[in-house]
């Protein structure tokens, strides 16, 4: 799930209900919950308004570690489908 969720993210910040909706939940879940925590304690994704993390516009970005975590995963994957 972890993997899912930074490769939404890498389009641009988006919003906890908008990321469980590109998971095909109908609803923010516990896993989706625990995977951010995760993700924030890390330093792969940030929030876009850091002082109010409570805010109901609150929305989620890959910062740079997460966007090379992204691209290292991208280039494992195009180096799977390379090898017969």
């Amino acid at each position: 799930m972890m993997d899912r969720v930074l490769r939404q993210l890498a389009s641009g910040p988006i919003s906890k209900v908008d990321l469980s909706r590109g998971l095909g939940q109908k609803t923010v879940s516990g896993q989706l919950n625990k995977v951010i925590r995760l993700l924030l304690a890390d330093g792969n994704i940030g929030y876009t308004i850091p002082e109010k993390p409570r805010s109901r516009l609150q929305m989620y970005r890959l910062t740079d570690k997460g966007l090379g975590a992204v691209r290292q995963r991208c280039n494992m994957d195009a180096s799977r489908e390379e090898t017969p």
